[in-house]
């Protein structure tokens, strides 16, 4: 597993997986790594390219072919960031969900397409770790915190993969300032659930629409018959139980 490891000691604050560094991923990531001790992994399996330079706020014209993940991780130690960060230059997939899962408090879905959503919402499921989910397209953008058997899960929003197309921005196109709003409340997301607080987004889908400029609330109860996540008890308490100090 390819990866890029600081030199900096692991914190005690907790660990945070980022999937996906793009126009989520870059502002989620930075302001995770000013929080000063929380450490970090970093995956995407994309090269740095021209057109990310624009809503990809950790890059620059030198990091063009690159690998995101080495070049964001370079970025963030650059800034001064402190924490430990790990940077694996791979996909997301089948065989390596759970080892990359492994270690972390809690992860964050900063992907664009559906399959790897519904892998991160399945992984979370099966090892009990929480994760924010988010999406963005055009002028609109969404989150929700999944708290296994504890909230709702994507499958319960959303239904299953089979019958549920997310299209992102790779094919609506999108508008670079709602993403990193929404990638920003997805890191104050997990430093909540780190601190031992109760995610605010925990089985609501919090979305906004830039036009008309307006913030939407919508509960979602679990599913009792989900084909993820009902072999879950409700109230059943998530991996972390200790909370750390910001």
């Amino acid at each position: 597993m390819a990866q890029f490891i600081t030199s900096k000691p692991a914190r005690r604050g907790g660990s945070v997986l980022v999937v996906g560094l793009g126009a989520l991923g870059c502002p989620a990531a930075s302001v995770l790594a000013r929080a000063g001790n929380v450490d970090l992994g970093l995956v995407d399996p994309d090269r740095v390219e021209l057109s990310n330079l624009q809503r990809q706020v950790l890059f620059g014209d030198g990091d063009i072919g690159r690998p995101k993940a080495h070049a964001a991780a370079a970025a963030l130690v650059s800034r001064g960031a402190e924490p430990r960060i790990e940077a694996h230059a791979l996909r997301f997939d089948d065989e390596n969900c759970r080892e990359l899962f492994g270690g972390h408090d809690i992860v964050l879905d900063c992907c664009d397409d559906s399959a790897t959503k519904s892998l991160i919402n399945k992984t979370a499921l099966a090892t009990g770790t929480p994760y924010v989910h988010a999406g963005v397209a055009r002028t609109y953008g969404q989150l929700m915190t999944v708290l296994p058997g504890v909230s709702a899960c994507l499958t319960c929003a959303f239904g299953s993969g089979s019958d549920r197309r997310m299209e992102g921005c790779s094919e609506l196109g999108i508008l670079a300032p709602v993403a990193g709003l929404i990638g920003s409340l997805q890191a104050l997301e997990a430093l909540r659930y780190l601190n031992g607080r109760q995610p605010v987004q925990a089985g609501v889908l919090k979305a906004y629409e830039l036009k008309p400029r307006r913030w939407r609330r919508i509960r979602f109860e679990r599913d009792r018959r989900c084909p993820d996540c009902c072999e879950f008890t409700i109230g059943e308490t998530p991996r972390r139980v200790e909370p750390c100090r910001l």
